[in-house]
């Protein structure tokens, strides 16, 4: 009787081992399984801070680009993988959404950032978990009072940038700019202020930088606060002014190429027509 009531006593022991084991292993399966979403919905804000803040907000409405809040439920999942990891291809195929989008945004596309698989998993993480949030400081940045006269020295390089930035001149042109005028690498900033958004939106814009070929310069040479107000401002005075004439500049930059060279040539002429006169004149003094 003693032995069989042991047996009975280790039975129901090891039944509760079992249990608890498998227990364990469900809590540590489901901890395992729910761990990378959150951790990628950090990485994902992150991303979200680094790379779209400057055009998008969550629940703070629109600027360059839409308000992304609740963007996980309108949009088919697949459509905004693709979406960010080749906006400028999808584009360019005139798929239906991105061209509306473009219309409805000022026809400014969405830049490509290179997102690799990882990250476009992290944001579509991320986007899917957010609530409305406040306006990123980029935004809250355009309550800085600007002077159009200092963002006129940034732009064209009379004055330095704090952190060392290229001016603007280097790269855009936009209306109102004495001759030659700027660099044609970069878009034309003529009516750049409406195009994305308004100050608010272009203070954001200048805050983060996010477009691929101005990284690598403005990334460790950020604006100050001061500066892109002071950019706004002076941007502001171009915005319903019609832009340059490349055309023009370009006729009256070619004339005064034609002129230079033709002063050249004519000072080489003479030049050549003096060498043996000159020749002749020395000759002259050592013969004598």
């Amino acid at each position: 009787m003693h032995l069989h009531a042991l047996f009975r006593y280790l039975n129901r022991w090891a039944v509760l081992a079992l249990l608890g084991g498998a227990f364990l292993l469900l809590q540590a399966a489901w901890l395992v399984h729910a761990a990378p979403p959150r951790q990628s919905a950090e990485e994902g804000k992150a991303i979200f801070e680094r790379l779209c803040a400057s055009c998008h907000t969550i629940g703070g409405g629109d600027l360059a680009g839409p308000d992304l809040l609740g963007v996980a439920e309108k949009r088919d999942p697949e459509w905004l993988e693709h979406w960010l990891a080749e906006p400028d291809v999808m584009l360019a195929q005139g798929d239906p959404i991105a061209t509306e989008l473009l219309r409805q945004y000022n026809n400014i596309p969405m830049p490509n950032q290179n997102l690799t698989l990882s990250e476009i998993d992290a944001l579509l993480a991320y986007l899917g978990v957010t609530q409305p949030s406040l306006p990123s400081p980029q935004v809250q940045a355009a309550a800085v009072v600007g002077n159009a006269q200092a963002g006129k020295d940034l732009f064209t390089g009379a004055a330095r940038f704090a952190n060392g930035g290229t001016a603007c001149i280097a790269c855009h042109d936009m209306a109102g700019l004495a001759a030659p005028g700027g660099g044609s690498l970069g878009l034309d900033l003529t009516g750049v202020v409406t195009r994305y958004g308004g100050e608010a939106g272009l203070s954001a814009v200048l805050g983060t930088i996010p477009f691929p070929t101005m990284l690598p310069i403005y990334t460790t040479r950020p604006l100050t606060p001061q500066e892109q107000a002071d950019l706004v401002a002076f941007l502001q005075t171009a915005d319903a002014a019609a832009p340059p004439n490349r055309t023009g500049r370009t006729l009256v930059q070619g004339i005064l190429a034609f002129a230079a060279l033709d002063v050249f040539l004519i000072l080489l002429f003479l030049w050549h027509r003096r060498l043996p006169q000159d020749r002749r004149r020395a000759l002259s003094r050592r013969a004598a």
